[in-house]
């Protein structure tokens, strides 16, 4: 491992502890419903990078794991709308037949939850190789969501890098969030097309910090919006 990830990943670790132990004692544990997403799945891998070939459907899933985990221990009722690696969809089929599908039940899972809030996980991608730094998202027309994600976005730059200038945007057009009535949050919690934040995106301590990253925001947003 070259030096310089290595001592990225010793700092990433450092500060989780850091903010686990001291952000643990501040926020009280909720009970309320929420839906995670972990985006992509079965024979939609999304994203793929370009150095190490990481998967964003596997990325996705893990933190969404970690995510649920946390939410669950400090008293939260979570719904995943997917548990492994499979799709939504039944086996007959094209592959654009098989993602609408997908995205058709994952919709109604959120919509038939009573959820109190809907998190959808994701990792970004572009052409260029320079970009980097999670950010968040959330539907037009969702003043909820808008606070939700800027509460998250906040702590995704506080936990995961300070230097992180991207803010909280509304997104149109996106199927899967657009006309949900419940505060939403679209997070694309890296590049994949950037090999240093690919490989730690491929690590598990850095999947649990940005699942950590999340879960507090989303207790900060709970504390404003009992």
């Amino acid at each position: 491992m070259p030096i310089i990830l290595c001592i990225t990943l010793i700092v990433c670790v450092a500060k989780y502890y850091v903010y686990k132990k001291t952000v643990a004692t501040l926020l009280p544990g909720t009970t309320k419903v929420i839906v995670i997403d972990a985006g992509h799945g079965g024979v939609d891998p999304g994203a793929i990078g370009r150095n190490l070939g990481v998967l964003e459907k596997d990325v996705n899933l893990a933190i969404a794991k970690y995510l649920k985990e946390y939410l669950e221990q400090s008293g939260s009722i979570v719904i995943m709308t997917r548990k492994s690696d499979k799709g939504l969809y039944s086996l007959g089929g094209t592959l654009r037949q098989k993602k609408n599908e997908d995205l058709r039940n994952r919709k109604a899972i959120v919509k038939n939850s009573n959820a109190n809030i809907f998190i959808t996980i994701h990792l970004n991608s572009f052409p260029q190789s320079q970009y980097y730094g999670a950010q968040t998202f959330y539907p037009k027309d969702n003043p909820t969501g808008k606070i939700l994600a800027e509460k998250i976005q906040g702590s995704l730059i506080e936990i995961l890098d300070n230097n992180n200038s991207r803010v909280a945007l509304s997104k149109e057009g996106i199927y899967l969030i657009k006309g949900l009535d419940i505060p939403t949050a679209l997070i694309e919690c890296g590049f994949l097309s950037n090999p240093k934040e690919e490989k730690l995106l491929n690590s598990t301590q850095y999947q649990k910090k940005v699942a950590w990253a999340i879960y507090v925001g989303i207790q900060k947003y709970f504390e404003d919006n009992p």
